[in-house]
Protein backbone atom coordinates (compact mmCIF):
# COMPACT_ATOMS: atom_id res chain seq x y z
CA UNK A 1 0.00 0.00 0.00
CA UNK A 2 1.00 3.62 -0.29
CA UNK A 3 -0.16 6.31 2.05
CA UNK A 4 -2.05 9.06 0.26
CA UNK A 5 -1.73 11.60 3.07
CA UNK A 6 1.29 12.86 4.95
CA UNK A 7 1.30 12.40 8.69
CA UNK A 8 -0.16 15.23 10.77
CA UNK A 9 2.28 16.10 13.50
CA UNK A 10 0.90 16.15 17.00
CA UNK A 11 -2.53 14.87 16.01
CA UNK A 12 -4.55 13.65 18.99
CA UNK A 13 -5.20 9.92 18.56
CA UNK A 14 -7.71 9.56 21.41
CA UNK A 15 -11.02 8.21 20.06
CA UNK A 16 -13.64 10.94 19.90
CA UNK A 17 -16.65 10.64 22.17
CA UNK A 18 -19.36 11.08 19.55
CA UNK A 19 -22.62 9.31 18.86
CA UNK A 20 -22.17 6.38 16.52
CA UNK A 21 -23.85 7.24 13.18
CA UNK A 22 -25.44 4.67 10.92
CA UNK A 23 -24.70 3.62 7.37
CA UNK A 24 -25.04 7.05 5.81
CA UNK A 25 -27.72 5.56 3.55
CA UNK A 26 -31.10 6.73 4.83
CA UNK A 27 -33.24 3.68 3.94
CA UNK A 28 -30.76 1.41 5.74
CA UNK A 29 -30.56 3.76 8.71
CA UNK A 30 -34.34 4.07 8.96
CA UNK A 31 -35.14 0.37 8.68
CA UNK A 32 -32.24 -1.39 10.41
CA UNK A 33 -30.57 -1.09 13.78
CA UNK A 34 -27.54 0.81 12.51
CA UNK A 35 -23.98 0.12 13.59
CA UNK A 36 -22.10 -0.03 16.84
CA UNK A 37 -18.37 0.26 17.59
CA UNK A 38 -16.48 -2.83 16.48
CA UNK A 39 -19.08 -3.99 13.95
CA UNK A 40 -17.86 -5.62 10.75
CA UNK A 41 -20.00 -5.77 7.60
CA UNK A 42 -19.35 -6.85 4.03
CA UNK A 43 -21.30 -5.47 1.06
CA UNK A 44 -21.13 -7.99 -1.81
CA UNK A 45 -22.49 -7.39 -5.28
CA UNK A 46 -21.79 -7.32 -9.02
CA UNK A 47 -19.26 -4.96 -10.63
CA UNK A 48 -20.41 -1.36 -10.78
CA UNK A 49 -20.21 1.91 -8.85
CA UNK A 50 -22.83 1.16 -6.16
CA UNK A 51 -20.50 -0.63 -3.73
CA UNK A 52 -17.90 2.13 -3.80
CA UNK A 53 -20.60 4.79 -3.37
CA UNK A 54 -21.96 2.89 -0.35
CA UNK A 55 -18.47 2.82 1.17
CA UNK A 56 -18.03 6.55 0.59
CA UNK A 57 -21.41 7.27 2.21
CA UNK A 58 -20.39 5.11 5.16
CA UNK A 59 -17.18 7.16 5.47
CA UNK A 60 -19.03 10.46 5.08
CA UNK A 61 -21.50 9.50 7.82
CA UNK A 62 -18.58 9.09 10.20
CA UNK A 63 -16.71 12.30 9.40
CA UNK A 64 -19.99 14.26 9.56
CA UNK A 65 -20.07 13.71 13.34
CA UNK A 66 -16.35 14.10 13.92
CA UNK A 67 -15.23 10.49 13.71
CA UNK A 68 -11.81 9.45 12.44
CA UNK A 69 -12.08 7.39 9.26
CA UNK A 70 -9.61 5.31 7.25
CA UNK A 71 -10.30 4.54 3.58
CA UNK A 72 -8.23 1.79 1.92
CA UNK A 73 -8.69 1.86 -1.85
CA UNK A 74 -7.11 0.99 -5.19
CA UNK A 75 -7.42 4.60 -6.36
CA UNK A 76 -5.22 7.59 -5.56
CA UNK A 77 -6.58 10.17 -3.14
CA UNK A 78 -7.31 12.90 -5.68
CA UNK A 79 -9.38 10.51 -7.81
CA UNK A 80 -11.37 9.04 -4.96
CA UNK A 81 -12.19 12.50 -3.61
CA UNK A 82 -13.38 13.57 -7.07
CA UNK A 83 -15.57 10.46 -7.33
CA UNK A 84 -17.05 11.20 -3.90
CA UNK A 85 -17.85 14.76 -4.93
CA UNK A 86 -19.59 13.51 -8.09
CA UNK A 87 -21.95 11.50 -5.89
CA UNK A 88 -22.65 14.46 -3.60
CA UNK A 89 -20.14 13.59 -0.85
CA UNK A 90 -17.64 16.37 -0.15
CA UNK A 91 -14.85 14.57 1.70
CA UNK A 92 -11.98 16.87 0.79
CA UNK A 93 -12.21 19.07 3.94
CA UNK A 94 -12.09 15.97 6.16
CA UNK A 95 -9.12 14.66 4.15
CA UNK A 96 -7.24 17.93 4.43
CA UNK A 97 -7.90 18.16 8.17
CA UNK A 98 -6.76 14.60 8.81
CA UNK A 99 -10.15 13.29 9.94
CA UNK A 100 -10.16 11.12 6.81
CA UNK A 101 -7.00 9.17 5.97
CA UNK A 102 -6.55 7.41 2.63
CA UNK A 103 -4.23 4.49 1.91
CA UNK A 104 -3.86 3.03 -1.58
CA UNK A 105 -2.98 -0.52 -2.62
CA UNK A 106 0.29 -0.79 -4.47
CA UNK A 107 -0.17 -2.03 -8.01
CA UNK A 108 1.72 -5.25 -7.20
CA UNK A 109 -0.22 -5.93 -3.97
CA UNK A 110 -2.08 -8.96 -5.31
CA UNK A 111 1.06 -10.54 -6.74
CA UNK A 112 2.98 -10.00 -3.49
CA UNK A 113 0.24 -11.66 -1.45
CA UNK A 114 0.07 -14.70 -3.72
CA UNK A 115 3.84 -15.12 -3.67
CA UNK A 116 4.24 -14.59 0.05
CA UNK A 117 4.77 -17.57 2.34
CA UNK A 118 2.97 -15.63 5.08
CA UNK A 119 0.47 -13.40 3.23
CA UNK A 120 -1.00 -12.05 6.46
CA UNK A 121 2.34 -10.33 7.16
CA UNK A 122 1.15 -7.42 5.01
CA UNK A 123 -1.09 -6.44 7.93
CA UNK A 124 1.99 -5.47 9.91
CA UNK A 125 2.67 -2.81 7.29
CA UNK A 126 -0.98 -1.74 7.31
CA UNK A 127 -0.88 -1.48 11.09
CA UNK A 128 2.21 0.74 10.88
CA UNK A 129 0.57 3.07 8.35
CA UNK A 130 -2.94 3.25 9.80
CA UNK A 131 -3.52 5.93 12.45
CA UNK A 132 -4.55 4.90 15.92
CA UNK A 133 -7.95 5.58 17.45
CA UNK A 134 -9.95 4.97 14.28
CA UNK A 135 -13.73 5.01 14.46
CA UNK A 136 -14.44 3.71 10.95
CA UNK A 137 -12.56 1.68 8.35
CA UNK A 138 -13.67 1.33 4.72
CA UNK A 139 -11.94 -1.07 2.29
CA UNK A 140 -12.84 -0.97 -1.42
CA UNK A 141 -12.22 -3.36 -3.10
CA UNK A 142 -12.08 -5.77 -0.20
CA UNK A 143 -11.54 -8.85 -2.37
CA UNK A 144 -7.79 -8.19 -2.28
CA UNK A 145 -7.98 -9.10 1.41
CA UNK A 146 -10.87 -11.49 1.91
CA UNK A 147 -11.51 -13.70 -1.11
CA UNK A 148 -9.90 -16.85 -2.42
CA UNK A 149 -6.79 -19.01 -2.19
CA UNK A 150 -3.95 -17.72 -0.07
CA UNK A 151 -6.05 -14.65 0.63
CA UNK A 152 -8.18 -16.72 3.01
CA UNK A 153 -5.28 -16.64 5.47
CA UNK A 154 -4.89 -12.94 4.84
CA UNK A 155 -8.65 -12.45 5.16
CA UNK A 156 -8.87 -14.07 8.58
CA UNK A 157 -5.86 -12.08 9.74
CA UNK A 158 -7.49 -8.92 8.38
CA UNK A 159 -10.74 -9.60 10.27
CA UNK A 160 -8.76 -10.12 13.49
CA UNK A 161 -6.78 -6.91 12.85
CA UNK A 162 -9.99 -4.95 12.22
CA UNK A 163 -11.62 -6.29 15.39
CA UNK A 164 -8.63 -5.11 17.41
CA UNK A 165 -9.15 -1.56 16.12
CA UNK A 166 -12.60 -1.43 17.75
CA UNK A 167 -13.76 0.51 14.71
CA UNK A 168 -16.86 -0.02 12.58
CA UNK A 169 -15.59 -1.76 9.44
CA UNK A 170 -17.20 -1.72 5.99
CA UNK A 171 -15.67 -3.90 3.23
CA UNK A 172 -16.86 -4.31 -0.36
CA UNK A 173 -16.60 -7.55 -2.33
CA UNK A 174 -17.24 -8.00 -6.06
CA UNK A 175 -19.17 -11.18 -6.90
CA UNK A 176 -21.02 -12.63 -9.89
CA UNK A 177 -24.61 -13.60 -9.26
CA UNK A 178 -26.74 -13.29 -6.15
CA UNK A 179 -24.86 -15.54 -3.75
CA UNK A 180 -21.42 -15.55 -2.17
CA UNK A 181 -18.86 -17.77 -3.90
CA UNK A 182 -17.61 -20.74 -1.90
CA UNK A 183 -14.29 -18.97 -1.28
CA UNK A 184 -16.11 -16.21 0.63
CA UNK A 185 -18.69 -18.22 2.60
CA UNK A 186 -16.50 -18.12 5.70
CA UNK A 187 -17.37 -14.43 6.02
CA UNK A 188 -20.85 -15.35 7.22
CA UNK A 189 -19.30 -16.92 10.31
CA UNK A 190 -16.80 -14.22 11.28
CA UNK A 191 -18.59 -10.95 10.44
CA UNK A 192 -21.68 -9.28 11.85
CA UNK A 193 -23.39 -9.31 8.49
CA UNK A 194 -23.01 -9.83 4.76
CA UNK A 195 -25.22 -7.53 2.72
CA UNK A 196 -25.98 -8.81 -0.79
CA UNK A 197 -26.53 -6.09 -3.37
CA UNK A 198 -28.47 -6.75 -6.56
CA UNK A 199 -29.29 -4.34 -9.38
CA UNK A 200 -32.94 -5.21 -9.74
CA UNK A 201 -34.92 -5.51 -12.96
CA UNK A 202 -36.97 -2.44 -12.03
CA UNK A 203 -33.90 -0.22 -12.30
CA UNK A 204 -33.22 0.07 -8.57
CA UNK A 205 -30.87 -1.71 -6.18
CA UNK A 206 -32.01 -4.25 -3.63
CA UNK A 207 -29.95 -4.96 -0.50
CA UNK A 208 -30.58 -8.17 1.44
CA UNK A 209 -29.03 -8.77 4.85
CA UNK A 210 -29.14 -12.50 4.25
CA UNK A 211 -26.22 -13.56 6.43
CA UNK A 212 -25.81 -12.18 9.93
CA UNK A 213 -24.03 -13.85 12.80
CA UNK A 214 -26.22 -12.20 15.45
CA UNK A 215 -29.43 -12.29 13.48
CA UNK A 216 -31.20 -9.16 12.30
CA UNK A 217 -34.21 -7.00 12.85
CA UNK A 218 -36.10 -5.01 10.27
CA UNK A 219 -36.95 -5.90 6.67
CA UNK A 220 -35.68 -8.74 4.59
CA UNK A 221 -34.82 -6.27 1.85
CA UNK A 222 -34.06 -2.56 1.47
CA UNK A 223 -34.58 -0.88 -1.89
CA UNK A 224 -32.27 1.90 -3.06
CA UNK A 225 -31.67 4.09 -6.08
CA UNK A 226 -28.28 5.42 -7.24
CA UNK A 227 -28.62 9.12 -8.09
CA UNK A 228 -25.84 11.37 -9.37
CA UNK A 229 -25.04 14.07 -6.80
CA UNK A 230 -26.86 12.18 -4.03
CA UNK A 231 -25.50 8.63 -3.94
CA UNK A 232 -27.67 5.72 -2.77
CA UNK A 233 -31.04 7.07 -1.65
CA UNK A 234 -34.65 5.97 -1.30
CA UNK A 235 -36.13 5.23 -4.75
CA UNK A 236 -37.73 8.11 -6.57
CA UNK A 237 -39.44 5.78 -9.06
CA UNK A 238 -42.58 3.75 -8.48
CA UNK A 239 -41.90 0.07 -7.91
CA UNK A 240 -45.21 -1.21 -9.15
CA UNK A 241 -45.14 -2.98 -12.51
CA UNK A 242 -47.88 -2.37 -15.06
CA UNK A 243 -48.52 -5.78 -16.59
CA UNK A 244 -52.13 -5.43 -17.70
CA UNK A 245 -51.14 -5.33 -21.37
CA UNK A 246 -48.70 -8.25 -21.14
CA UNK A 247 -49.56 -11.86 -20.39
CA UNK A 248 -48.25 -13.60 -17.28
CA UNK A 249 -47.77 -17.35 -17.47
CA UNK A 250 -47.64 -20.20 -15.02
CA UNK A 251 -44.40 -20.61 -13.08
CA UNK A 252 -43.98 -24.25 -14.12
CA UNK A 253 -43.95 -23.44 -17.86
CA UNK A 254 -40.61 -22.55 -19.46
CA UNK A 255 -39.72 -21.33 -22.95
CA UNK A 256 -36.12 -22.33 -23.74
CA UNK A 257 -34.58 -20.39 -26.63
CA UNK A 258 -31.41 -22.36 -27.43
CA UNK A 259 -29.16 -20.28 -29.69
CA UNK A 260 -26.15 -22.59 -29.45
CA UNK A 261 -24.50 -23.85 -32.61
CA UNK A 262 -25.19 -27.38 -31.39
CA UNK A 263 -28.30 -28.33 -29.39
CA UNK A 264 -27.51 -28.40 -25.68
CA UNK A 265 -29.01 -31.79 -24.94
CA UNK A 266 -28.08 -31.95 -21.20
CA UNK A 267 -29.61 -28.51 -20.60
CA UNK A 268 -32.76 -29.42 -22.53
CA UNK A 269 -33.13 -32.73 -20.71
CA UNK A 270 -32.76 -30.97 -17.36
CA UNK A 271 -35.25 -28.25 -18.30
CA UNK A 272 -37.82 -30.78 -19.49
CA UNK A 273 -37.53 -32.75 -16.23
CA UNK A 274 -37.91 -29.71 -13.98
CA UNK A 275 -40.41 -27.63 -15.98
CA UNK A 276 -42.99 -28.00 -18.70
CA UNK A 277 -40.64 -26.81 -21.42
CA UNK A 278 -40.99 -25.69 -25.03
CA UNK A 279 -37.69 -25.55 -26.94
CA UNK A 280 -36.99 -23.34 -29.98
CA UNK A 281 -33.74 -22.84 -31.91
CA UNK A 282 -34.21 -19.33 -33.26
CA UNK A 283 -35.02 -16.03 -31.58
CA UNK A 284 -37.87 -15.35 -34.02
CA UNK A 285 -39.43 -18.69 -33.08
CA UNK A 286 -39.34 -17.52 -29.46
CA UNK A 287 -41.16 -14.34 -30.44
CA UNK A 288 -43.78 -16.42 -32.29
CA UNK A 289 -44.23 -18.67 -29.25
CA UNK A 290 -44.98 -15.67 -27.05
CA UNK A 291 -47.33 -14.17 -29.65
CA UNK A 292 -49.29 -17.41 -29.69
CA UNK A 293 -50.47 -16.69 -26.17
CA UNK A 294 -48.78 -19.66 -24.50
CA UNK A 295 -48.60 -19.03 -20.75
CA UNK A 296 -44.88 -19.29 -20.08
CA UNK A 297 -43.81 -18.42 -16.55
CA UNK A 298 -40.24 -17.69 -17.67
CA UNK A 299 -38.17 -17.33 -20.84
CA UNK A 300 -34.61 -18.76 -20.78
CA UNK A 301 -32.25 -17.72 -23.59
CA UNK A 302 -29.14 -19.88 -23.82
CA UNK A 303 -26.33 -18.84 -26.17
CA UNK A 304 -22.56 -18.88 -26.72
CA UNK A 305 -20.57 -15.69 -26.19
CA UNK A 306 -20.37 -14.95 -29.92
CA UNK A 307 -24.14 -14.50 -30.10
CA UNK A 308 -24.48 -11.79 -27.44
CA UNK A 309 -25.85 -9.29 -30.02
CA UNK A 310 -28.57 -11.78 -30.96
CA UNK A 311 -29.48 -12.24 -27.30
CA UNK A 312 -29.79 -8.45 -26.99
CA UNK A 313 -32.11 -8.31 -30.02
CA UNK A 314 -34.14 -11.28 -28.76
CA UNK A 315 -34.58 -9.71 -25.31
CA UNK A 316 -35.67 -6.42 -26.86
CA UNK A 317 -38.19 -8.16 -29.14
CA UNK A 318 -39.62 -10.42 -26.42
CA UNK A 319 -39.87 -7.89 -23.60
CA UNK A 320 -43.06 -6.13 -24.77
CA UNK A 321 -44.76 -9.49 -25.40
CA UNK A 322 -44.67 -10.97 -21.91
CA UNK A 323 -44.93 -9.95 -18.30
CA UNK A 324 -42.87 -13.00 -17.36
CA UNK A 325 -39.14 -12.76 -16.62
CA UNK A 326 -36.45 -13.25 -19.27
CA UNK A 327 -33.16 -14.86 -18.19
CA UNK A 328 -30.05 -15.03 -20.40
CA UNK A 329 -27.39 -17.67 -19.72
CA UNK A 330 -23.90 -18.23 -21.15
CA UNK A 331 -21.33 -20.94 -20.47
CA UNK A 332 -18.56 -18.52 -21.45
CA UNK A 333 -17.40 -15.42 -19.60
CA UNK A 334 -18.97 -12.31 -21.08
CA UNK A 335 -18.10 -8.68 -20.47
CA UNK A 336 -19.87 -6.37 -18.06
CA UNK A 337 -20.82 -4.20 -21.07
CA UNK A 338 -22.55 -7.23 -22.63
CA UNK A 339 -24.43 -7.87 -19.41
CA UNK A 340 -25.53 -4.22 -19.29
CA UNK A 341 -26.74 -4.35 -22.90
CA UNK A 342 -28.74 -7.52 -22.23
CA UNK A 343 -30.37 -6.12 -19.09
CA UNK A 344 -31.12 -2.78 -20.75
CA UNK A 345 -32.72 -4.64 -23.65
CA UNK A 346 -35.27 -6.10 -21.26
CA UNK A 347 -33.80 -9.24 -19.71
CA UNK A 348 -34.35 -9.62 -15.98
CA UNK A 349 -31.22 -11.65 -15.18
CA UNK A 350 -27.98 -12.71 -16.84
CA UNK A 351 -25.68 -15.60 -15.90
CA UNK A 352 -22.26 -16.25 -17.42
CA UNK A 353 -19.00 -18.16 -16.96
CA UNK A 354 -20.69 -21.48 -16.38
CA UNK A 355 -24.30 -22.38 -15.63
CA UNK A 356 -25.07 -24.38 -12.50
CA UNK A 357 -28.49 -25.91 -13.10
CA UNK A 358 -29.34 -25.84 -9.39
CA UNK A 359 -28.77 -22.11 -9.27
CA UNK A 360 -30.60 -21.71 -12.56
CA UNK A 361 -33.65 -23.52 -11.17
CA UNK A 362 -33.74 -21.26 -8.12
CA UNK A 363 -33.41 -18.13 -10.24
CA UNK A 364 -36.15 -19.22 -12.63
CA UNK A 365 -38.56 -19.99 -9.80
CA UNK A 366 -37.82 -16.75 -7.92
CA UNK A 367 -38.09 -14.71 -11.11
CA UNK A 368 -41.38 -16.38 -12.05
CA UNK A 369 -42.81 -15.46 -8.64
CA UNK A 370 -41.90 -11.76 -8.95
CA UNK A 371 -42.61 -11.36 -12.67
CA UNK A 372 -40.71 -9.58 -15.41
CA UNK A 373 -39.85 -5.93 -15.61
CA UNK A 374 -41.63 -3.46 -17.88
CA UNK A 375 -40.39 -2.81 -21.41
CA UNK A 376 -38.00 0.18 -21.58
CA UNK A 377 -39.70 3.42 -22.56
CA UNK A 378 -38.32 5.57 -25.40
CA UNK A 379 -37.28 8.14 -22.79
CA UNK A 380 -35.27 5.51 -20.92
CA UNK A 381 -33.60 4.34 -24.12
CA UNK A 382 -32.63 7.91 -25.00
CA UNK A 383 -30.83 8.31 -21.64
CA UNK A 384 -28.40 5.46 -22.28
CA UNK A 385 -24.82 6.75 -22.31
CA UNK A 386 -23.06 6.98 -25.65
CA UNK A 387 -20.44 4.32 -26.31
CA UNK A 388 -16.82 5.45 -25.99
CA UNK A 389 -14.64 5.67 -29.08
CA UNK A 390 -13.29 2.33 -30.38
CA UNK A 391 -11.04 0.83 -33.04
CA UNK A 392 -7.42 1.22 -34.14
CA UNK A 393 -6.34 4.64 -32.90
CA UNK A 394 -3.20 6.73 -32.62
CA UNK A 395 -1.27 7.14 -29.38
CA UNK A 396 -2.77 10.47 -28.35
CA UNK A 397 -6.31 9.08 -28.55
CA UNK A 398 -5.34 5.94 -26.62
CA UNK A 399 -3.64 7.99 -23.92
CA UNK A 400 -6.63 10.29 -23.50
CA UNK A 401 -9.13 7.40 -23.42
CA UNK A 402 -7.16 5.53 -20.73
CA UNK A 403 -7.08 8.56 -18.46
CA UNK A 404 -10.74 9.45 -19.09
CA UNK A 405 -12.15 5.96 -18.57
CA UNK A 406 -10.19 5.22 -15.41
CA UNK A 407 -11.81 8.31 -13.89
CA UNK A 408 -15.33 7.46 -15.07
CA UNK A 409 -17.34 5.30 -12.62
CA UNK A 410 -19.36 3.82 -15.51
CA UNK A 411 -16.45 2.94 -17.82
CA UNK A 412 -13.66 2.12 -15.36
CA UNK A 413 -14.18 -1.65 -15.75
CA UNK A 414 -11.62 -2.50 -18.43
CA UNK A 415 -8.52 -4.54 -19.16
CA UNK A 416 -5.37 -3.45 -20.98
CA UNK A 417 -3.06 -6.02 -22.60
CA UNK A 418 0.41 -5.64 -24.01
CA UNK A 419 0.60 -8.17 -26.86
CA UNK A 420 3.98 -9.01 -28.40
CA UNK A 421 5.06 -11.63 -30.88
CA UNK A 422 8.83 -12.21 -30.79
CA UNK A 423 10.12 -12.94 -34.27
CA UNK A 424 6.70 -12.57 -35.91
CA UNK A 425 5.17 -10.06 -38.27
CA UNK A 426 3.77 -6.97 -36.56
CA UNK A 427 1.60 -6.28 -39.60
CA UNK A 428 -0.07 -9.69 -39.37
CA UNK A 429 -0.56 -9.36 -35.58
CA UNK A 430 -1.97 -5.85 -36.02
CA UNK A 431 -4.55 -7.15 -38.49
CA UNK A 432 -5.66 -9.99 -36.22
CA UNK A 433 -5.93 -7.70 -33.19
CA UNK A 434 -7.98 -5.18 -35.16
CA UNK A 435 -10.29 -7.98 -36.34
CA UNK A 436 -10.80 -9.42 -32.83
CA UNK A 437 -11.49 -6.22 -30.88
CA UNK A 438 -15.05 -4.98 -30.57
CA UNK A 439 -15.00 -1.39 -31.72
CA UNK A 440 -18.71 -0.96 -30.98
CA UNK A 441 -17.97 -1.65 -27.29
CA UNK A 442 -15.12 0.88 -27.13
CA UNK A 443 -12.17 -1.51 -27.55
CA UNK A 444 -8.91 0.13 -28.66
CA UNK A 445 -5.67 -1.09 -30.22
CA UNK A 446 -2.52 0.97 -30.74
CA UNK A 447 1.13 0.20 -31.60
CA UNK A 448 3.41 0.56 -28.57
CA UNK A 449 7.12 0.76 -28.08
CA UNK A 450 7.03 -3.04 -27.79
CA UNK A 451 4.27 -4.87 -29.61
CA UNK A 452 0.73 -3.52 -29.26
CA UNK A 453 -1.53 -2.26 -26.49
CA UNK A 454 -5.15 -3.43 -26.50
CA UNK A 455 -7.89 -1.93 -24.31
CA UNK A 456 -10.89 -4.22 -23.83
CA UNK A 457 -13.79 -2.16 -22.47
CA UNK A 458 -15.91 -3.89 -19.84
CA UNK A 459 -13.66 -6.96 -19.83
CA UNK A 460 -12.05 -8.64 -16.85
CA UNK A 461 -9.10 -11.01 -16.80
CA UNK A 462 -11.07 -14.06 -17.93
CA UNK A 463 -12.42 -12.28 -21.01
CA UNK A 464 -8.96 -10.85 -21.76
CA UNK A 465 -7.39 -14.30 -21.63
CA UNK A 466 -10.09 -15.63 -23.96
CA UNK A 467 -9.32 -12.74 -26.35
CA UNK A 468 -5.62 -13.65 -26.36
CA UNK A 469 -6.46 -17.30 -27.01
CA UNK A 470 -8.58 -16.34 -30.02
CA UNK A 471 -5.67 -14.34 -31.45
CA UNK A 472 -3.34 -17.29 -30.84
CA UNK A 473 -5.83 -19.53 -32.59
CA UNK A 474 -5.83 -17.30 -35.65
CA UNK A 475 -2.04 -17.32 -35.71
CA UNK A 476 -2.02 -21.09 -35.47
CA UNK A 477 -4.60 -21.40 -38.24
CA UNK A 478 -2.34 -19.25 -40.43
CA UNK A 479 0.62 -21.54 -39.74
CA UNK A 480 2.37 -18.93 -37.59
CA UNK A 481 2.15 -20.57 -34.18
CA UNK A 482 5.88 -21.10 -33.96
CA UNK A 483 6.44 -17.35 -33.55
CA UNK A 484 4.65 -17.41 -30.19
CA UNK A 485 2.54 -14.73 -28.54
CA UNK A 486 3.28 -12.99 -25.25
CA UNK A 487 0.67 -11.08 -23.26
CA UNK A 488 0.81 -8.87 -20.19
CA UNK A 489 -2.59 -8.27 -18.61
CA UNK A 490 -3.78 -5.49 -16.28
CA UNK A 491 -7.42 -5.32 -15.22
CA UNK A 492 -9.27 -2.44 -13.53
CA UNK A 493 -10.70 -2.15 -10.90
CA UNK A 494 -7.58 -3.40 -9.18
CA UNK A 495 -4.66 -2.58 -11.46
CA UNK A 496 -5.01 1.16 -12.04
CA UNK A 497 -1.34 1.97 -11.56
CA UNK A 498 -0.29 -1.04 -13.62
CA UNK A 499 -2.40 0.22 -16.52
CA UNK A 500 -1.01 3.74 -16.20
CA UNK A 501 2.55 2.47 -15.95
CA UNK A 502 2.08 0.25 -18.99
CA UNK A 503 0.65 3.15 -20.94
CA UNK A 504 3.48 5.39 -19.71
CA UNK A 505 6.14 3.08 -21.15
CA UNK A 506 4.38 2.34 -24.42
CA UNK A 507 2.40 5.44 -25.41
CA UNK A 508 3.70 8.25 -23.23
CA UNK A 509 1.18 8.69 -20.39
CA UNK A 510 2.86 10.61 -17.58
CA UNK A 511 1.97 9.02 -14.26
CA UNK A 512 4.25 10.88 -11.86
CA UNK A 513 1.65 13.51 -11.07
CA UNK A 514 -1.44 11.30 -11.35
CA UNK A 515 -0.02 8.86 -8.81
CA UNK A 516 0.95 11.58 -6.36
CA UNK A 517 -1.43 12.30 -3.52
CA UNK A 518 -2.41 15.87 -2.61
CA UNK A 519 -0.83 17.39 0.43
CA UNK A 520 2.78 16.71 -0.55
CA UNK A 521 5.00 13.98 0.79
CA UNK A 522 6.18 10.76 -0.72
CA UNK A 523 4.45 7.41 -0.96
CA UNK A 524 4.64 4.72 1.66
CA UNK A 525 3.92 1.15 0.65
CA UNK A 526 2.38 -2.01 1.99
Amino acid sequence: MKEALTSIEGADTTPLAVAAPGWGISPLDERTNGLGPGSFHVLAGPPGPAKLVAGLQFAAAGVSVGQRVLLVTNAVASDILDVAAAWGLELRPAYESGALRILGFRDDFELRVLRSAEPEDVLEELDALAPKGLDRIVVDPGGLFIQGGARTLLGRAFVEWARRQRASVFVTLAIDGLELPASAEWLTQVTDGVLLLDHGPDGVYHVDLRHARHGREGPEQVTLQLVAGRGLVAPEVGLSRRRADRSMGHGSRLLLVDLGDEPQQPLEEWACKIFTTDVVREALDGVSALQSGAGFGCVLIYAPRERVPEVVRASRAMRPLTGSPIIAAFDDAIRSTDRVDILEAGADDCLSAGVDVRELAVRIRQAAESGGKPAPTPEEASRRPQRPVGGSVDRSVFRGEVEKRLGDPFYSVLTVLRVTRPGGSDRELSRYLADEIRSDQGDLVVPGQTGFLVLLQGARREAARAFAERVRGRLAAAGSAEAGLLTEVYSHPGDRLGILRLASVDVGVTVAESARAPGGGGAKAV
